[in-house]
């Protein structure tokens, strides 16, 4: 049985642990080994503890093994919510949790127009699952600066939450 619900206090290890693991496991290949090393256990936990809010959590058979974050956009767009991050551990994949979780964003982001979500241009798989959710490249595109001469390109997709 697949249950969503906000972050508490004693969820942020297992949060870091899955942004954590996530990240080994999604962008192996994909990004810059120099930068995934970066990426430890302790700095997720940490980011847990200090963006608390907005995240919400999915268990699985009683144990966390999802989450997602979600706000109003970063591209600074009035009628545009945001999904930051929606990590599910690899081993629980294909089982509706990821949907569970956009479900639950999209709902708490209904007074906003259109919902996005930025995404690796390389990630075919991630592209792959937010369209067949139903959003869709919008044509914006940014480039990040995380290393001396290393960025991350990023695509944009939409999905309208109004008709």
């Amino acid at each position: 049985m697949i249950l969503i619900r906000d972050m508490v206090e004693k969820d942020y290890e297992q949060k870091g642990y899955i942004h954590f693991k996530s990240w080994i496991e999604t962008y192996k290949g994909l990004m810059d080994s120099r930068y995934l090393e970066k990426h430890s256990l302790e700095r997720c936990i940490n980011i847990a503890k200090k963006y608390p809010e907005n995240t919400l959590v999915a268990e699985y058979n009683k144990e966390i093994v999802g989450f997602a974050a979600y706000n109003k956009s970063s591209d600074s767009v009035n009628n545009r919510g945001e999904v930051y991050a929606l990590y599910v551990l690899k081993d629980y994949q294909k089982l509706g949790i990821g949907k569970a979780l956009m479900n639950e964003c999209i709902k708490r982001l209904a007074t906003y127009e259109y919902v996005s979500v930025w995404v690796l241009h390389n990630n075919i798989p991630s592209i792959a699952w937010y369209e067949n959710y139903g959003f869709t490249k919008d044509g914006k595109t940014k480039s990040v600066a995380v290393m001396d001469n290393y960025n991350l390109d990023e695509i944009r997709m939409s999905i309208k939450t109004k008709s």
